[in-house]
């Protein structure tokens, strides 16, 4: 495509932000639209506007809000980072606690040589995505990708430390960036320290997105460089990831797709494996094997005596070596952890129920309820062989009122050793 164009599509409470970006030769030209109460107004009496504006394209993303998004921050090497993306589908409900069936997501790998190597799972419920999707099908505006808003805004980043902050009524979405690349998103609840967070960040740039300059925002920032946006940006950086791509194909959508590929393409090698092993491989083993069974007869009855003799006592004490080691290796581990688990058994309140306890190399994750999961993390920074507690996801509450929680406990430096 020689002049590529590209739709951005952003949700702001009940109103649609359409935003159409054109690039021709080094010159882009844009155009944004607000479309006031969208979800509240019938398809037919919203599709002449829409026709009217020609914003249908085969180009259209989708910035999904970052406050509807389900978010896992991993630290892993950026060479896992691939790994992952084949196997989540696997294990996606111990990273969200939701299966494959309920979600849409995707993986977004952030490398930065100050902040280190991780990766984002976004994932979207899929009962809340499909209403919108249907209703923009009906206009000619169904995406062809769909994003996170916390990722919308990279093309107007640079090469500086950048914070962007918006403000909604419960809490502020706190995005931080090095550089193109994402290094932090989460939900700053009212109470919480937002100062400690931004200082702690110490960032070139603070963007407000829809805040007043002169807004109490709980901190001083008079000595930080401030920039206002409007709510238009989102879903102009949208649509600048479809003219120059910034995010390498990310796509909460796309994992689903590439899975039925992967389906389609694994049976086709399945079928050649199958037509090599039945036809072409048992021939040239039977020949080799013929061959080599041959030889070995051949010195087995010159040296049989021996070798019987020497190889039987040598099949004993490799057994016996083998045997010895893992009891070692596993009396040394199994030691130390059931002393983590009692520690573990000791801190926890009694009305804190453990689902699932998984050690790794320096650390371990703890997933259960009880009547608060901020209790049962207080009681395990109180430990002194526990450190860097904290939770990996959201706290929710299930069915029962008792709080659901997943801890990631770092064991001191003098105990890791024995954990591994």
């Amino acid at each position: 495509m020689f002049f590529p164009k590209s739709v951005g599509l952003s949700i702001h409470e009940n109103d649609l932000t359409i935003s159409k970006v054109s690039q021709k030769f080094f010159r882009s030209t844009c155009e944004t639209m607000v479309v006031k109460d969208f979800f509240l107004k019938d398809s037919l009496d919203l599709k002449p506007l829409i026709d009217a504006k020609g914003f249908q394209g085969k180009e259209i993303i989708l910035s999904w809000p970052r406050e509807k998004t389900i978010v896992r921050e991993l630290e892993l090497p950026g060479s896992s980072i691939s790994e992952l993306k084949e196997s989540i589908s696997y294990q996606l409900d111990s990273f969200i606690l939701y299966s494959e069936s309920d979600v849409y997501y995707d993986v977004y790998p952030s490398i930065s040589p100050e902040h280190g190597e991780k990766a984002f799972v976004f994932a979207i419920k899929r009962e809340e995505l499909d209403d919108l999707m249907i209703k923009l099908d009906s206009l000619n505006m169904k995406p062809s990708r769909i994003i996170i808003s916390s990722l919308a805004f990279i093309p107007f980043v640079n090469d500086s430390k950048v914070i962007v902050l918006n403000r909604c009524p419960n809490f502020t979405i706190f995005n931080c960036y090095d550089g193109p690349t994402l290094v932090t998103s989460s939900l700053i609840r009212e109470g919480d320290d937002l100062a400690e967070s931004v200082y702690g960040f110490k960032p070139d740039k603070l963007i407000l997105l829809e805040i007043d300059e002169n807004s109490d925002l709980g901190f001083d920032h008079s000595e930080i460089t401030v920039e206002l946006w409007e709510k238009g940006k989102e879903s102009l950086g949208a649509a600048l990831n479809g003219v120059s791509e910034y995010l390498d194909k990310f796509d909460v959508l796309k994992l689903r797709t590439s899975k039925i590929v992967s389906k389609y393409l694994l049976t086709g090698v399945l079928i050649l494996s199958v037509i090599s092993f039945a036809f072409i491989i048992p021939g040239i083993i039977k020949h080799k094997k013929s061959t080599a069974i041959n030889t070995i007869n051949t010195q087995l009855k010159a040296l049989q005596p021996e070798v019987t003799v020497v190889s039987n006592i040598r099949e004993e004490i490799d057994k016996i070596l083998e045997k010895t080691e893992k009891i070692n290796e596993i009396t040394k581990i199994s030691s130390r952890r059931i002393d983590l688990l009692a520690e573990l058994t000791k801190v926890l309140p009694d009305d804190a129920w453990i689902k699932q306890v998984s050690m790794k190399n320096d650390y371990f994750e703890i997933e259960g309820s009880g009547l608060s999961g901020t209790t049962v993390l207080t009681l395990l920074e109180k430990s002194p062989i526990f450190t860097q507690v904290k939770f990996t996801s959201s706290v929710s509450k299930g069915h029962d009122g008792k709080e659901k929680f997943k801890i990631k406990v770092n064991v001191k430096s003098d105990e890791k050793s024995d954990l591994q």
